[in-house]
């Protein structure tokens, strides 16, 4: 894999992620206007449970990509079962991060957020 392979490959890696991050950005801007308490934090909480497992996620994807650049081969059949288990890792820690945000979502709807004076 040349160098400008690899570039494009991780660019469109970066770009499929992109949407998620600036969504999750705007969440958590949206979500800092909230009056401070548990819903508040349990909606950050989870935003960026979503944003760390989505970053990580993409740093994951890229490591097979720039050990097959470096000609190590041997090193990613080994490393298949590491990838696997860290890849239901990720899906677990934003799984919780996900029902944070619809926690503090239903809260908020029930009405869990003081409304200020």
């Amino acid at each position: 894999m040349q160098g400008t392979d690899l570039l494009m490959t991780v660019l469109s890696l970066v770009g499929v992620r992109l949407p998620v991050l600036i969504a999750l950005t705007i969440g958590v801007v949206w979500v800092m206007d909230v009056p401070r308490g548990p819903v508040r934090s349990g909606a950050l909480a989870g935003l960026l449970l979503l944003a760390v497992t989505t970053v990580v996620g993409l740093l994951a994807s890229m490591l097979p990509m720039v050990l097959v650049s470096m000609g190590r081969y041997e090193s990613i059949s080994g490393m298949n079962m590491i990838f696997g288990v860290v890849h239901f890792v990720l899906s677990l820690i934003e799984a919780f991060g996900l029902v944070l945000v619809v926690w503090a979502l239903t809260r908020a709807l029930r009405g869990g957020v003081p409304r200020p004076a």
